[in-house]
């Protein structure tokens, strides 16, 4: 009976979905997706495709360890394939070797990727961490650590917290090959702690050379002292055309440079030198009931950056991956259309890739959700901090030192060794290109990036000293 129940609400999202699919919207003022300006109709759909969606599947063996007879998610795993979805999004990046897919001739690497997130039909996941397994974010993978933390089982609808923390504990627990080299940060009440995306970024605690300082506090007390034009922010967000573009350009840049000068005086240069992306999710409320039209417009604001990787977002009860937004509507990648788990290794590929553009009221979103920050570098991070604090007068994000915040206690020996590993790896694909670029620690990305326009390290000794390090690698 249960899975006749099933048999029909997948009918239904089927329907739902194509439904959706026939309406499409036309660009009449300003788009972005994944921080890509939108000015024409072919680009919504021409940025669409190449990103990568999962949806639920049927078919699949049923879930052995909670004991259930459930061969589908459709109905309650909607949140567990946005959670893959933001996932996937991040490696795109992290990687940098899939943004534009020919369907037609998949890259192996892109191949060997998109099966981390591969619904586990070998149940590789019950048989412990003793190695770990090729699908790393399957279903399965996620239901196993969620049954472990909070009891949930075959059925049971997820949070987006609870998405986000399952998420994390993988990354924090397993090693991922082609995740070395990327923190991820979740932070709750729409409350930053900068301290932990420090330490994370830098992987270190602590400074360690006993005469120089790591002040957040002073930082974040002189933060609050720099003008940052808030008052001009606001009325740029609510569409006041009296303000000069290029004198608010002009502006935003000479706080940027200040925040990094900030950052050169109260955080120590010898010991927190960055080594690897972090990724930020933000997760927070924008309402009670209905979402704060100053919030949506300060999320507007946030997916026009290019460190935007998406949000956990939808509509009540009904999750999806949103990843920008064209005038009023954000634009969504839906999970909920359902598809056989059991494909050829091509169809499989091709199956996480959407043929169409779907579209969602701002108002009709759900009040609870997650931004989704990709941050490649300490810029990426002085880019954030600037926005948060501009949009401080509508008290959309703050920042705060969080006291149950752990730091991760990754050790930099150990990343090396597994960035020696991965490229090892790597290298049976012939992509010494890629190979050069895939974990954004390259040290002469760093040289460039901090003698720009930012100059706030002054550290060649210390880069001479890692530069030598990856060389011996």
């Amino acid at each position: 009976m249960q899975q006749i129940g099933h048999q029909i609400l997948s009918k239904w999202y089927q329907t739902n979905y194509n439904y959706r699919a026939l309406f499409q919207y036309e660009v009449k003022e300003e788009g972005y997706i994944m921080g890509q300006l939108i000015e024409r109709n072919e680009d919504i759909l021409n940025v669409v495709i190449h990103t990568i969606r999962f949806t639920y599947r049927q078919g699949f063996q049923a879930y052995q360890c909670q004991d259930s007879a459930l061969t589908t998610d459709s109905g309650w795993g909607c949140v567990i394939r946005v959670g893959q979805m933001m996932m996937a999004e991040l490696l795109k990046r992290h990687l940098k070797c899939f943004y534009n897919v020919d369907l037609f001739s998949i890259p192996r690497l892109l191949q060997e990727v998109l099966q981390l997130f591969k619904d586990d039909d070998e149940m590789e996941s019950q048989k412990g961490f003793v190695r770990p397994s090729k699908y790393g974010f399957s279903i399965q993978k996620i239901m196993r650590v969620a049954y472990k933390e909070w009891g949930k089982k075959p059925g049971e609808w997820y949070s987006p917290n609870q998405i986000v923390q399952a998420i994390y504990k993988i990354l924090s627990e397993n090693n991922i090959t082609y995740c070395c080299g990327l923190g991820f940060v979740p932070f709750y009440e729409s409350q930053i702690d900068l301290r932990a995306i420090f330490q994370e970024m830098c992987m270190i605690e602590n400074c360690c050379c006993q005469q120089r300082t790591f002040s957040i506090e002073q930082f974040l007390r002189a933060l609050e002292k720099l003008e940052i034009g808030k008052e001009e922010v606001v009325q740029v967000m609510h569409g006041n055309d009296s303000i000069s573009d290029v004198c608010y350009d002009d502006q935003s840049e000479q706080n940027k440079k200040e925040i990094g000068n900030l950052i050169k005086k109260y955080i120590c240069q010898k010991c927190f030198i960055p080594v690897r992306a972090v990724t930020v999710c933000l997760l927070s409320r924008i309402g009670c009931d209905q979402p704060n039209p100053d919030y949506i417009q300060a999320i507007r604001q946030f997916m026009k950056k290019k460190y935007f990787a998406g949000m956990l977002g939808g509509r009540p009860k009904e999750a999806n991956f949103i990843v920008g937004f064209v005038d009023n509507k954000f634009v969504v990648l839906d999970p909920h259309l359902v598809q056989e788990a059991k494909m050829n290794p091509e169809e499989y590929i091709k199956s996480c890739f959407p043929g169409e553009a779907l579209f969602m009221s701002d108002k009709e979103i759900d009040c609870s959700l997650g931004l989704v920050f990709y941050l490649n570098n300490v810029d990426d991070l002085i880019e954030l901090i600037y926005d948060i604090q501009a949009h401080q007068q509508i008290n959309f994000f703050s920042f705060a030192h969080l006291q149950h915040w752990k730091y991760s206690e990754t050790k930099k020996e150990e990343q090396l060794q597994n960035i020696r590993e991965m490229k090892e790896f790597l290298s049976e694909f012939s992509v010494q290109q890629q190979q050069q670029q895939i974990l954004n620690l390259e040290i002469s990305t760093y040289q460039e990036a901090h003698s720009n326009e930012i100059e706030y390290f002054d550290q060649q000794p210390i880069l001479k000293e890692i530069d030598s390090s990856y060389e011996e690698i």
